[in-house]
């Protein structure tokens, strides 16, 4: 019997193209940080203050936020490809005045400017391409495999990470400016490649749907090549179609007309139904941040030379294990990402977080922190926190919070919760390094709390959504918080007990459930 390689399925393939996406979101967190501590770098540009670092590094994050805010409108209007093109073009132009920033005889204050400008047109085309490619891969993923094919969008976040430090630690050899201009320039070249290509890329069915395509959703729907499950999606989809908002959207509407609909999609929000979930996402969104997790990454050398690994090429080269981490552990949960819970699998993850994060302050607060044990274990530290925040609240908390939201408010709370990220990534990224610069074990202690809050929060509102299938079904898992279905199972066992004290025959908990 010979053997047979089964290609993927189609949507397999657009879903890794539109990765590159995460590609470069990745990338960038990954190889700023080490650019601006390059010794090239600060020949050019001189020897940077702790906020003016911050704001070199989180300038990128504050335009992102105020593009995201647009961007759900945006896709909703032109489609999920087409704004992916607009914002990785735009990409692409911020990386190329990056690239160029300082050439020929500029003052450094000049140079800064370039440079500043370049981050912040980068911004807004990640804004852009970032929050559609997302909404884009987890509409065509077949609900069986969900968790797994948007992973790939995760995957290719951590590839980028992992590509970011390496490069960096390449290029920090070269004695030229050009060191740190390479990973600028590569990253004008993929995001030109994801722009040009994704113009290319088939509609998400759904948002044909949406805007009352009916038969060419179909006709995607069946080019995706999800075999029976595009049976069970054609079905499930023209059964709910007119329960969704499929009104047209007219491909030309006036500069009102635009605002009027986005006050529309805003206005959906505020429904009975709707709250919970949109709430839900963007406290998740803003809590992801507030873990630490790109105060460790975007200053992830100046962290481990201030654990002990004092040359340059040390604290590059432990950077990059981070990164390598990162990516095995993507792929750890991209393979189980469908077998696992939602819901515990970001409650276990979140107490490690919790436990890294208080044992780094702990051990920075100590007397002995500047011992070589003590060092060690704060490096070791730091890579358990990577470890458990990857598996968990890196890509399945993203995932949760796209999912759980109807089609007709999908589009605008992953553009909301996206820039509520982006707003907390960028305190946390302007704010990190003076925060350090005053205390050695402030930062940790104020992650380590903020997990710990919002631990809480899951515990009691966020309900379960594996196994659901169908995007259209999750209402049925948002009738009930957890909270209050405690409170029922307590009150409904009281009450057993209560007649039971009494003689009175009560059914059985399985008669109950049933």
């Amino acid at each position: 019997m010979g053997f047979k390689l089964q290609m993927p399925p189609p949507y397999i393939w657009y879903a890794l193209f539109m990765s590159q996406a995460g590609l470069l979101f990745g990338f960038d967190t990954g190889s700023i940080g080490p650019i601006t501590v390059m010794d090239q770098f600060q020949k050019d540009f001189g020897q940077t203050s702790p906020t003016l670092h911050g704001v070199i590094i989180s300038m990128i994050l504050l335009t992102a936020a105020i593009a995201s805010v647009f961007a759900g409108h945006l896709a909703d209007k032109i489609s999920r490809t087409y704004t992916t093109c607009l914002g990785a073009g735009i990409f692409a132009l911020g990386s190329l005045l990056q690239a160029i920033a300082g050439l020929g005889e500029q003052s450094q204050s000049t140079k800064l400017a370039v440079l500043l400008i370049g981050r912040s047109i980068a911004g807004l085309g990640e804004g852009f391409f970032l929050t559609s490619t997302q909404v884009y891969i987890i509409e065509i993923a077949p609900g069986h495999v969900r968790g797994r094919v948007t992973s790939i969008l995760f995957m290719g976040i951590t590839c980028g990470l992992c590509l970011g430090y390496f490069l960096c630690y390449g290029t920090s050899r070269i004695d030229d400016t050009i060191a740190w201009r390479i990973p600028f320039i590569w990253q004008a070249g993929v995001a030109t490649c994801l722009s040009i290509g994704s113009v290319f890329m088939p509609h998400s069915h759904r948002w044909l749907l949406h805007v009352n395509r009916r038969d060419e959703a179909m006709a995607v729907l069946e080019k995706m090549g999800m075999g029976t499950a595009a049976e069970r999606e054609k079905q499930e989809l023209l059964a709910i179609r007119e329960n969704v908002a499929t009104q047209e959207i007219p491909g030309r509407l006036g500069f009102r007309a635009n605002i009027a609909h986005a006050f529309r999609s805003l206005k959906l929000l505020a429904k009975k139904q709707n709250r919970w979930r949109a709430s839900l996402a963007i406290f998740m969104m803003t809590c992801q941040q507030t873990t630490g997790i790109d105060g460790v990454l975007y200053y992830a050398p100046v962290l481990f030379s201030q654990a002990g690994l004092s040359s340059q090429s040390a604290s590059f080269l432990a950077s990059g294990v981070t990164a390598i981490l990162m990516v095995i552990c993507t792929a750890i949960s991209l393979a189980y990402s469908d077998r696992w819970g939602r819901r515990p699998t970001l409650l276990y993850t979140g107490f490690g977080i919790v436990l890294s994060m208080f044992l780094i302050g702990g051990l920075y607060a100590s007397p002995s922190a500047g011992a070589t044990g003590a060092k060690w274990t704060i490096v070791a530290a730091i890579y358990m926190f990577v470890i458990t925040f990857t598996i968990g609240w890196s890509m399945i908390l993203r995932i949760y919070a796209v999912e759980i939201q109807p089609m007709e408010t999908r589009a605008t709370v992953n553009s909301l919760s996206h820039s509520a990220n982006w707003v907390a990534n960028y305190v946390i990224a302007l704010t990190t390094p003076v925060f350090l610069a005053r205390s050695a074990c402030g930062p940790y202690f104020f992650f380590g709390g903020c997990t710990a809050f919002a631990l809480l929060v899951y515990i009691l509102y966020m309900p379960e959504t594996q196994g659901i299938g169908s995007l259209e079904n999750m209402d049925k898992v948002f009738e009930i918080t957890p909270f209050k279905k405690l409170g029922t199972n307590l009150k409904e066992r009281m009450h057993r007990r209560a007649g039971n004290n009494t003689g009175t025959i009560l059914p059985s908990e399985f008669e109950m459930q049933a």
